[in-house]
């Protein structure tokens, strides 16, 4: 700054905090400037530091640039360069800048550091305009431009700003200003449609915003000796009797003329405007406000005055520099023919002033250790240039002192004066902007300012988890399509959570626990809120986007919103490849929900299931086998449509060799009944039956299949009414049996005079009467619910009075064989469930019903032959097991052929054949097992017949008596018995009993063999 100053103290590298003002001394401005330069240096480096080398607030961005046809829009706000803060009160285009020269062109040349002073008498441009050789405006070249901001610190004294004065002491000339003057500027980059963006690195950019690497020393050195007696010795150093403080300032840097500096020995500060211009009227006299405060501090003859006005200042230019020859009064006459460029008024309008300067000169460079270069300022002040770069108005200052003889400079460790760079004029950079122009034509490529929150404004929403879940639709219950994991955000102001934020979740489709699509929901302390999401079981893809809420409303543009998405996973959406099936294929079919219903609608064989049904291909399964096999299908595919299924009058009787044969419905939703026709499936195949309700309403009846080579029965529930000789279900001569997850439930007739009974005697349970009936199949449907509610809402009276009944009934029926063990114990079991009043109602009658069936066992399960391979598992058999053939005799010796086969066997009279076939009963809950009546009778008469190879029964619940069991291998292991009397007999060459449990001494008879035995309870074998 070029103040009446006496020094600048600041030094950065000392670190200093603050200046201390102590009582009762002298007061200099160089503390008080101190001061201030270490409060900008903490205010100016804290900002870097918060903010970066250029920044802007988000929320009200300053500099924002706007093409507006020719000319480009500045808008209002503040942005922060280096530190600094540049303000921009009100919109302006880039040619109306506050403090940009009027007639001036925005564009800096290529590899220029400054913009040259607009021609002479110009006026302000409408448009950004270039001026060619002639200075002449026409449109800049077509190309990609850096709209950069570059602001510097402009001194102001009383010369540019009058009001500084205070008029009322009579304006004397107080304190100075520093300005942050900015300008908005172009630089061509590259040529039109190059890729630049905003961090391109562009050459004549670097050569810009370069910092200057030319450096300057200074010294005191003696001089000459004096001839005068009167002055300073040789050695005195500096020898001036004043204290000074030198200026040496960079007047051209090289770019038009040679590296040309001038120098004063006050700082420069001295200047003062111009009143009257040259030839007015003598050609070389020019009248100024004022010449100067004394006859030192004045202008005079033999100094140097620069003319400038606000142009040269503003675009960082140097005046012409003339040196005068005389003065008189506040007229100076000056030597035109030392003028170092252009008088011409035209290019001096805007507030024109002169400068003194002592001197100037051609800069010498010389290298820093060299000898020579050092150029004599006055009386012993020395100074020394280094090559390198300048620019126009860098300058150093150089305290020069009497009291010491010397100057006041910065020293190297050797004692030698140290090169320094300039101490300003600071310049500071920053891209604004990439522009195109063309046709003179403007287009914002990129913006490119950095812009910053403010520090209360960094609160903001972010994604936790929950986003991406899929799901299998429940079409049946919608609340069953809740996502397994919640929907999370999370509100955090930097690092630190924020409990109690309002966010606002909105579904697209679904709903919240609240029932609705929208629901708000609170932050925990942790910061972080969830919530369930039920999804819509029809709509594929939804949504559901989450808002941070602010003082209950929505901030548009302030918080970012955070997106979840999910989907239902559903067959329409899973891509089925046609290609090897021509027929989906001619059909179209793209997906596996498509491929399903097409193959639903088929009324053909062929491995093609077709439907049974109210709405499906065929009214009943007799019609539909009957007709597949007429029109020769080899592969027939049935489905039982959910509902309830009746048979013909015929039923079915079908023999039908090569047939593969398979039934299926829908669960317990599809029902087959049939009232006692016959259902034979003979000589087939192969025949899978799974997936239904198979009930005998009426006569004893069943389901035969017999010389067939693969059967498989899985997930049957088949019930009705069994005789002696006519097993519910009969497999004979098959190849290999399946049969498994089954459910068989038969009885006698003889059991249905035990329901009479039961109702007549203990009237309570009336209720389940019409559960016990055999026309309709209610029998064999699960108990309905009203049924279990009735009995269930009982109250105190009416539940003693049928423990009372129930009571009265086992004390008269438990020893007089009308009412067997099976039915007492069902109904001790429903009677400690109304006593204390336990749930499993439904469960007890359910046990009360099957009980009843049982006290007189009918015939389940008929297995005649020796097939290769039998397997029987996790089945409910509620009835005999008979193997071998028909066993339709009551006691197990009640005809002596048991006793008479074991006699036989003892003696090695029968001997038992390993048939290389296998019986396995694993995991069963069954009753008794016999052995064939024909079989048995002809194994005691001598003949020696098939038997099964092994016979292996594991993991089974057996709750009869009497059983019997035959083969050349026979292993009973892991079973549990519930025998009311001794177990039964058990016929092998060699038996194994491990691990089974009894907690009586019941007994099972081992014939034919030395068992092997261990860890079975209190199970007696013998």
């Amino acid at each position: 700054m070029k103040a009446d100053l006496t020094r600048l103290t600041y030094q950065q590298e000392n670190h200093y905090r603050s200046v201390r003002m102590q009582q009762g001394r002298v007061q200099l401005d160089a503390d008080w400037n101190e001061q201030q330069d270490i409060l900008n240096h903490r205010i100016e480096g804290e900002t870097v530091d918060t903010l970066g080398h250029a920044a802007g607030p988000l929320a009200k961005p300053g500099f924002t640039l706007t093409a507006f046809g020719k000319n480009v829009l500045i808008g209002a706000g503040r942005y922060y360069v280096e530190g600094i803060v540049c303000e921009n009160a009100a919109q302006v285009s880039m040619t109306t800048q506050p403090d940009f020269p009027a007639a001036a062109s925005p564009i800096v040349p290529p590899g220029a550091f400054s913009i040259d002073l607009p021609p002479a008498g110009a006026p302000r441009p409408a448009n950004i305009i270039v001026y060619d050789g002639a200075g002449a405006p026409q449109d800049p070249p077509d190309g990609v431009y850096i709209a950069y901001l570059e602001l510097w610190q402009r001194h102001l004294t009383v010369l540019e700003q009058p009001l500084m004065r205070e008029v009322a002491l009579g304006g004397p000339d107080t304190a100075t200003r520093e300005k942050t003057l900015w300008q908005v500027k172009l630089l061509r980059a590259g040529e039109p449609g190059e890729a630049l963006t905003c961090l391109s690195d562009v050459a004549d950019w670097n050569t810009l915003t370069a910092p200057p690497t030319g450096q300057l020393a200074a010294r005191a050195e003696p001089g000459s000796p004096p001839k005068d007696p009167c002055l300073l010795s040789p050695d005195a150093g500096y020898r001036r009797l004043e204290n000074q403080l030198y200026r040496v300032e960079i007047h051209d840097d090289g770019s038009q003329t040679s590296l040309r500096y001038k120098w004063s020995r006050n700082n420069g500060f001295l200047a003062s405007k111009v009143v009257r211009w040259l030839g007015s009227p003598i050609a070389d006299e020019c009248e100024v406000d004022s010449i100067g405060r004394d006859a030192t501090l004045a202008i005079v003859a033999r100094c140097w005055l620069e003319f400038f006005d606000d142009n040269h200042e503003l675009l960082g230019l140097s005046g012409t520099l003339v040196r005068v020859l005389k003065t008189a009064g506040n007229v100076v006459t000056l030597d035109l023919a030392s003028a170092t460029g252009s008088l011409d008024q035209a290019l001096f309008l805007q507030n024109p002033r002169v400068r003194v300067w002592e001197d100037w000169g051609d800069m010498t460079l010389a290298a820093p250790g060299a000898a020579g270069g050092w150029v004599e300022l006055e009386d012993g002040v020395e100074i020394k240039f280094t090559s390198g770069s300048y620019r126009m108005g860098d300058y150093w200052t150089i305290p020069a002192r009497t009291a010491s003889a010397d100057i006041e400079w910065p020293r190297e460790p050797s004692g030698q004066s140290a090169f320094i760079g300039p101490q300003g004029v600071l310049r500071a950079f920053a891209r604004l902007a990439m522009l195109s122009a063309a046709g003179g034509t403007w287009s914002v490529l990129s913006d490119c300012r950095s812009l910053f929150p403010a520090l209360s404004e960094l609160t903001n929403l972010v994604y936790v988890g929950g986003d991406g879940q899929e799901i299998m639709p429940d079409f049946l219950d919608p609340a069953n399509n809740l996502l397994p994991s919640p929907l999370e955000v999370g509100v955090f102001n930097g690092q630190y959570p924020v409990a109690g934020a309002a966010l606002r979740f909105t579904a697209s489709d679904g709903f919240f626990p609240g029932g609705g699509k929208v629901e708000i929901a609170t932050t925990a302390a942790t910061g972080i809120a969830a919530i369930g999401w039920t999804l819509d079981a029809n709509v594929l893809d939804q949504r559901v986007t989450v808002e941070l809420l602010e003082a209950g409303q929505t901030a548009p543009g302030k918080f970012a919103s955070v997106h979840f998405s999910a989907r239902l996973l559903v067959a329409a959406q899973v891509a089925y490849d046609a290609s090897k099936c021509a027929d989906l294929a001619a059909a179209g079919v793209s997906n596996v929900q498509d491929a399903i219903d097409v193959l639903c609608t088929r009324t053909h064989g062929g491995g093609c299931c077709v439907t049974v049904g109210k709405e499906g291909s065929f009214p009943t399964l007799d019609v539909a086998l009957r007709t597949l096999l007429e029109q020769e299908k080899s592969d027939i595919c049935i489905c039982l449509l959910p509902g309830e299924h009746h048979l013909g009058e015929s039923g079915i009787d079908q023999q039908a060799p090569g047939l593969k044969l398979l039934i299926h419905g829908a669960g317990r939703a599809s029902r087959l009944m049939f009232d006692g026709q016959e259902l034979n499936f003979l000589g087939m195949q192969a025949l899978t039956l799974r997936d239904f309700d198979l009930i005998n309403t009426g006569v004893p009846s069943g389901l035969r299949v017999e010389g067939t080579a693969q059967v498989q029965l899985h997930n049957l529930h088949i019930g009705g009414m069994s005789e002696p000789g006519q097993s519910l279900v009969r497999l004979s001569d098959a190849g290999n049996i399946d049969m498994r997850d089954c459910r068989l439930s038969t009885f006698q007739k003889s059991s249905v005079e035990i329901f009479g009974l039961v109702l007549a005697e203990i009237p309570l349970l009336r209720p389940l009467e019409r559960s016990l009936q055999l026309s309709g199949g209610e029998l064999f449907r699960p108990i309905t619910a009203d049924v279990v509610g009735e009995l269930v809402n009982y109250d105190e009276a009416q539940r003693r009075e049928l423990i009372k009944t129930y009571e009265l009934f086992v004390r008269k029926h438990s020893s007089d064989g009308v009412v067997t063990t099976n039915a007492l114990r069902a109904l001790s079991e429903l009677a400690e469930t109304v006593s204390t009043r336990m749930g499993g109602m439904a469960q007890a009658l359910d046990n009360l019903r099957t009980g009843l069936m049982l006290n007189t066992p009918g015939f389940a399960l008929m297995l005649g032959g020796t097939p290769a391979l039998a397997s029987l598992s996790d089945n409910q058999i509620n009835g005999r097991l008979s193997v071998y053939g028909e066993s339709s005799g009551g006691d197990i010796n009640e005809d002596g052929r048991i006793n008479a086969l074991r006699g036989r066997v003892q003696t090695g009279a029968f001997r038992i054949r390993d048939g290389r076939c296998a019986l396995r009963i694993r995991n069963n809950e069954m009753r008794e097992m016999r052995l064939g009546d024909e079989w048995l009778r002809q194994s005691v008469e001598g003949n020696t017949n098939e038997s099964y190879g092994t016979l292996i029964a594991e993991g089974n619940t057996m709750v009869g008596y009497q059983t019997q069991m035959l083969a050349f291998d026979l292993a009973l292991c892991h079973n549990v018995l519930h025998p009311y009397q001794d177990v039964g007999t058990v016929f092998a060459t060699q038996a194994k009993y491990l691990g089974n449990f009894a907690h009586n001494d019941f007994r099972i008879f081992n014939v034919g063999n030395v068992a092997e035995k261990f860890g079975n309870g209190a199970l007696n074998i013998v």
